[in-house]
């Protein structure tokens, strides 16, 4: 049976990023192979958790591990525990909060996002500080009381010029005993990112499992403190209470489990420079279109290590010509119309993609002149 066929669905190239809007990655033949062995029997939920979570902190260097269904997942997990601690009966009543529950979340105004829901989802209130220019230890701190559950960071670059840093905030937070969960779900590449927040001071480091791990796309991943990953494992799926509609499947741990190992194991130079390899191919059809400079942008879109290809014109919404040209023939692209700018990452292409995306800007030039 043709999957694509038969739903009636079209195939696209993903020559824009890792978003979950197109799927996020392209998974490997051995992690597929390994969600299809699993498939095959049946487990002790909890002893797959364990063991699994087990692995991947040894080969990420932390202390332990809880695997979610995605980074979203991952945030509401983290939040109940933070709020609930221990205690299964406060944690049974989310989102209704009972006396000794903790149930307010410091999140910095310069980060706010649309994943704040996924917290808010849990019963927390979300106490915001700081503004658009900058935030102080001072607004921290005096944020703090007894209800105060924990402090979420997220780590992406678009927030960074109006954040404390992460060090100042754990040690702030710290000092009052107060756990930093941090959100770093696109944060790979580089690969020491699985310790580099832990040594700032996070408690709970989120990554997701569905993009440059290459895991199943409704996968993610709670690494640090040993004391809270067990009360992941304590009130996580496939127990009762809120976060049952975070159930994640052992197909999926068992993909995410082999898509870390595979990503652990490359080797890092070797991998950038596969992706430079595309971009300056695809850079050299580019150059070749009117009006048009070019650079390779050495970072992807929230600060990870891995290089785009950006093409600037001169002409007036020629970039999102090129863009909305590329989206009829089905490849997905990306574009700054402010900037006039189009782009593509080299994450998810493979050779006969690298092509394809050739041929196609340089037909839109011939379309271009034609007209």
């Amino acid at each position: 049976m043709d999957i694509y066929k038969d739903l009636g669905i079209q195939k696209y190239i993903n020559a824009h990023d890792t978003y979950t809007v197109y799927g996020g990655s392209r998974m490997s033949e051995s992690a597929l192979i390994a969600m299809r062995q699993i498939a095959a029997h049946f487990v002790n939920f909890e002893e797959l958790e364990r063991k699994a979570g087990q692995k991947i902190a040894q080969m990420t260097g932390n202390d332990a591990a809880f695997i979610t269904n995605g980074a979203a997942g991952a945030l509401a997990t983290a939040a109940a525990v933070c709020m609930c601690g221990d205690s299964q009966y406060r944690y049974s009543k989310l989102p209704e909060i009972v006396s000794g529950t903790k149930d307010e979340i410091i999140l910095f105004r310069c980060q706010h996002n649309a994943y704040d829901k996924a917290i808010e989802s849990t019963g927390a209130k979300l106490i915001m500080i700081g503004d658009a220019d900058e935030t102080l230890a001072y607004d921290l701190a005096g944020s703090i009381h007894e209800n105060t559950a924990a402090v979420f960071y997220f780590a992406s670059t678009l927030y960074s010029g109006a954040s404390m840093s992460l060090k100042e905030t754990a040690e702030t937070a710290h000092r009052y005993h107060v756990p930093v969960v941090v959100d770093a779900a696109a944060q790979l590449p580089p690969a020491s990112n699985f310790t580099a927040y832990k040594e700032q001071g996070a408690d709970l480091v989120i990554f997701s499992g569905g993009k440059t791990l290459c895991g199943p796309q409704d996968s993610g991943l709670i690494l640090g403190s040993s004391e809270l990953i067990e009360c992941c494992i304590k009130y996580g799926a496939p127990n009762h209470g809120i976060l049952r509609h975070c159930k994640v499947s052992r197909e999926a741990i068992a993909g995410l489990y082999v898509a870390l190992k595979e990503f652990l194991e490359k080797d890092p130079k070797e991998e950038y420079q596969r992706l430079i390899n595309i971009d300056e191919t695809i850079q050299k059809h580019l150059n070749a279109l009117d009006g048009v400079a070019t650079k390779i942008v050495l970072e992807g879109p929230v600060g990870q290590d891995y290089p785009r290809v950006f093409a600037y014109f001169d002409i007036p919404g020629k970039a999102e010509m090129l863009h909305a040209y590329m989206r009829k023939h089905f490849v997905y692209t990306g574009c700054e119309a402010k900037k006039n700018a189009f782009y593509i990452s080299p994450l998810n292409l493979n050779n006969e993609e690298v092509s394809v995306v050739c041929e196609l800007i340089n037909a839109f030039e011939n379309d271009c002149n034609n007209r």
